[in-house]
């Protein structure tokens, strides 16, 4: 399959010069052919917009940034014979400069895409998160890399990618690979540059930023990049271009054990089969040709040594945005070539370069005072929760009423995607109040390529969801949970509790919606991010569409931010939303505190209790209607808590002292009512009915296990000691946070009426 070529650049080595011999009249001098030469393939990937020496997030000194890398290629390119340097993309997201130019300047004259040229990449793949942005703005992007006229500093750049495939013509959109000429001691060798994309796009972005295209070809089922390369690029390469020297260039990791995290960090998965996210190693040992790859998308530093399906051994580079890879070829006149060991350059041992810095100050300018500018005040009693997958939390509750006040939904999807180990809490930093600003925004939701949607969902596509992502947890020998990542979401608007314990696919109880169960018919309109909805029978890497058949162009997506008359300027961006929502608050006088929660949800590491186990509605109703003895009763119609409304024993138990809830304004009606928990509700009855304890009442708490006793709890497990309304064992033990059983509990409550005062 021939492919057209851009022009290839060549690189010659310098002549020497004949020495001549002393004596002799001075004759020209043979030039002498050299015997071999160096070149240095470099490379760097995800290195996600920056372009700056100071992080206007944090105003933090930026060690890695391609500042740095165009002085490092400046001592390079003086070293080597020959050069070839290589991004391997995720370039136009993730930093506040990039996001300020493509959301709110659409791209135009895109700082990434004069650090290339500027820098003199040779090639650019794209990466998923060049699919984050219409193919519009892509093309602003394409257009400037290639642009030959004086019009942008530096050399045109090649956008190479051959798996990005046009659905009806079976063609690449962009050109498949480069071939780049050097000559060594007068003979061509010639170097094969082919890119591939991560064949995953389709899971993450919007059918709308790649219309009319996949990532592979329409025969390659199974998504690999092995098959993309024996069917339709090795024999393109090798015999047509006849290329000396091979290079993959693909935004995927190596493996299926890794994924990314962050800048710099990745996680290790334990996954050992194979994955069409993160699969060079399956496509260095299932081939032959290949005398190289280019990692990346993982953010896994480091070089890699892999087998091919001959035997021999593939150098794998991995910058992972942090670095620069170094690998030198030594090729000899006859055309053999020895390939010398890989190296992750430290990037912070260099300075910035001037020149670059000096192109970028406008963008930076342009964007700091976007991204510092106060817009709300922090003020309240913010919690410390910084695991934001296993517990619910303040900075979790804001990113859901920020996604319910855009929508007008009645539930709000989410997965946390804050900095790591943050929560909202810290930006008081211990005072009564403290601004907020756009860049306090990216802390606590670092992606601003998620657009706001909202959608119908029935109450068991929302369970079925949930059931899908506890399959991201793992619960440890120690009883703790570890696990969780970007499509790991939090239901918020639906109270639920998750037992680890459980068999897959009844781990979700007790699904209820303003106190009632949720049914199977029900429906719901849910505010969720753009990714959730990019998945397709193709592409379904977190179950997203094989749990609702749920898609962007399906008639359940209700409505779509990034259009909106509202939020259609900053593009629907999920960030944006938020801050939007901290503008309106506080154009409304509000200061913005810790969200009263709308649900409640628990994550645990054992089994559901048993079915007969009481819940603490189910406990107040017994205690209600004990004290009540069906006679009429008056009551306030305040509504005492966020997750129970229109419940006439609630209130009346309220306002009678009995019940007070978790503290943060929930009843939570649905979790298991605790021995401790019964004790204190006791009590309160007790008091209530004139049973109560008087004077000088307190007691010794006498059971073996008195240290579990809760703070809170231990009033009423004093009282407990004297009424013996809960009893114990021969083993003396209170249990305090063990359940009740029905039949305890009309125990308990018998025990509390036919107690004397």
């Amino acid at each position: 399959m021939k492919q057209k070529t851009v022009p290839a650049k060549r690189l010659t080595a310098t002549l020497l010069t004949g020495t001549l011999l002393a004596g002799m009249a001075a004759v020209p001098a043979l030039a002498a052919e050299p015997a071999s030469m160096e070149i240095g393939i470099y490379s760097t990937t995800d290195m996600h917009g920056k372009c700056y020496d100071l992080n206007p997030i944090n105003g933090k000194e930026v060690g890695n940034s391609y500042l740095k890398v165009a002085t490092a290629m400046k001592e390079e390119r003086e070293a080597m014979d020959g050069t070839i340097l290589i991004d391997n993309g995720d370039l136009i997201q993730g930093s506040s400069i990039i996001s300020y130019n493509m959301n709110m300047e659409g791209g135009k004259d895109n700082p990434m895409a004069v650090c290339l040229r500027y820098i003199g990449y040779d090639a650019f793949v794209p990466g998923n998160h060049e699919f984050n942005f219409s193919m519009e703005a892509q093309q602003l992007f394409y257009d400037m890399l290639s642009d030959t006229t004086d019009k942008y500093p530096g050399t045109p750049v090649s956008a190479l990618c051959a798996n990005y495939i046009n659905i009806e013509t079976q063609e690449p959109n962009l050109t498949p690979y480069k071939v780049m000429t050097f000559d060594v001691g007068g003979k061509e060798f010639k170097v094969g540059i082919l890119g591939f994309e991560n064949v995953n796009v389709p899971n993450w972005d919007l059918p709308t930023h790649y219309e009319g295209s996949d990532f592979v070809h329409k025969d390659n089922t199974e998504r690999t990049y092995a098959y993309e390369w024996v069917n339709y690029w090795q024999k393109a390469l090798r015999e047509d271009e006849g290329c000396d020297f091979v290079l993959v260039s693909a935004h995927s990791g190596e493996d299926s054990g890794v994924v990314g995290a962050g800048d710099g960090d990745a996680i290790e998965t334990g996954k050992t089969a194979f994955s069409p996210e993160n699969q060079l190693r399956h496509l260095v040992e299932n081939t032959t040709g290949i005398d190289m790859v280019i990692a990346g998308h993982n953010h896994k530093v480091g070089v890699t040594e892999m087998t091919n399906a001959d035997g021999k051994t593939v150098p794998c580079v991995n910058g992972g945005s942090s670095t620069l890879t170094k690998t030198v070829v030594t090729v000899s006149a006859d055309g053999s070539f020895t390939i010398g060991e890989s190296q992750n350059m430290d990037l912070t041992a260099y300075e910035n370069d001037a020149g670059l810095k000096a192109l970028m100050q406008p963008y930076y300018d342009r964007t700091l005072p976007f991204i510092t500018e106060q817009i709300g005040t922090l003020s309240g009693e913010w919690d410390d929760v910084t695991d934001l997958f296993h517990v619910q939390s303040d900075t979790m509750n804001l990113v859901h009423e920020a996604q319910l006040w855009a929508t007008g939904a009645d539930l709000s999807l989410a997965s946390p995607v804050a900095n790591k180990d943050f929560c909202i809490g810290q930006l008081l930093n211990d005072a009564e109040t403290a601004p907020i600003s756009l860049k306090d925004c990216y802390a606590f939701y670092k992606y601003d390529n998620n657009l706001i949607y909202m959608i119908q969902m029935t109450g068991k596509q929302i369970k079925d969801w949930l059931e899908d992502c506890t399959k991201d947890f793992t619960v440890e020998a120690d009883g703790t949970i570890t696990g969780g990542g970007f499509g790991t979401d939090q239901l918020y608007g639906l109270d639920y509790d998750v037992y680890m314990g459980n068999p897959e696919g009844s781990r979700v109880v007790g699904l209820s919606y303003q106190g009632k169960p949720v049914t199977d018919e029900q429906t719901f309109k849910v505010a969720l991010n753009s990714y959730r909805l990019s998945a397709n029978a193709a592409g379904d890497e977190f179950g997203w569409y094989a749990t609702t058949g749920i898609t962007m162009g399906t008639d359940a997506v209700l409505w779509d931010g990034s259009v909106s008359e509202q939020f259609g300027s900053i593009g629907g961006s999920v960030t944006l939303v938020i801050a939007e929502y901290i503008k309106a608050m506080t154009a409304e006088g509000k200061d913005i505190v810790p969200p009263e929660a709308r649900s409640h949800w628990t994550l645990n590491a054992g089994a559901a209790p048993a079915a007969d186990t009481v819940t603490r509605l189910q406990f107040a109703e017994s205690l209600y209607q004990a004290m009540t003895a069906d006679t009429p009763v008056s009551f306030a119609d305040d509504e005492p808590f966020s997750d129970i409304a229109d419940n006439e024993t609630i209130l009346w138990l309220a306002q009678q002292g009995v019940i007070s809830g978790d503290g943060t304004g929930r009843f939570l009606p649905n979790s298991p009512i605790t021995r401790e928990q019964a004790t204190v509700m006791l009590m309160n009855a007790a008091t209530a009915l004139e049973k109560g304890p008087q004077g000088a009442w307190a007691v010794q708490i006498p059971y073996a296990d008195a240290d579990a006793v809760s703070g809170w709890a231990t009033d009423g497990v004093m009282w407990n000691v004297i009424q013996k309304y809960i009893s114990v064992g021969e083993d003396n033990r209170f249990a305090p946070q063990g359940t009740v059983s029905a039949a305890e509990a009309d125990a308990m409550i018998a025990a509390l009426t036919a107690a004397e005062a």
